[in-house]
């Protein structure tokens, strides 16, 4: 039953995700319900994988979900919050930028392995974490958000274009990776293989 456990969260992922739209909605955007909700999902995503790798609970299905809770949790996050950090026109280009790029990223990788790729890479999880930590960081400190964008943009961009590119070397799919050079890595030994 426990090895489940990983699965359920990320199942939560989802639910939480979607209860942030209607608190959006009718109450007020990052406010202490949308903050609570949004939080308990983000801890939800810290917790899912670490713990089924640990005790050996991981499965193809597993993984799978994983990605689309965490699709759904940033689809979400950025229809909510977006609106309400008061963007400029800059910072909306570099979130639509993020988006493109990912959705690239994404027909690559299915382009090459006949699959979604959704990637777990040392760059990514630290993006993912700093990307999390915006809206508190706004709430908290009332910072403006379009200087945190201007330089959470450039990270971003440089590990979305990483997993493009991963996409593009790597002989085989594989979700968990440190990088781009343990992806070289792999296409060296796989050609080898080959040879």
């Amino acid at each position: 039953m426990m090895k489940h456990l990983p699965n359920a969260l990320s199942i939560s992922r989802i639910l939480l995700a979607l209860a942030l739209l209607p608190i959006a909605y009718f109450g007020e955007t990052l406010g202490t319900a949308f903050m609570i909700v949004y939080v308990s999902a983000g801890l939800t995503d810290m917790i899912d994988g670490p713990l089924a790798r640990k005790f050996g609970w991981t499965s193809k299905i597993g993984a799978n979900l994983d990605g689309t809770a965490d699709y759904f949790f940033i689809a979400v996050a950025l229809v909510t919050i977006v609106p309400a950090l008061g963007l400029n026109a800059l910072s909306i280009g570099i979130v639509i930028g993020f988006v493109a790029i990912k959705v690239i990223g994404m027909i690559v990788g299915y382009l090459h392995y006949s699959q979604l790729m959704m990637m777990h890479t040392r760059l990514s999880k630290f993006g993912a974490l700093v990307a999390f930590f915006v809206p508190i960081v706004f709430v908290i400190t009332g910072v403006d958000a379009n200087i945190i964008f201007i330089f959470l943009g450039a990270y971003v961009y440089t590990f979305l274009l990483e997993e493009i590119a991963i996409n593009i070397v790597m002989p085989y799919p594989k979700r968990d990776i440190n990088g781009i050079f343990e992806a070289l890595k792999l296409r060296k030994e796989h050609q080898k293989k080959d040879a």
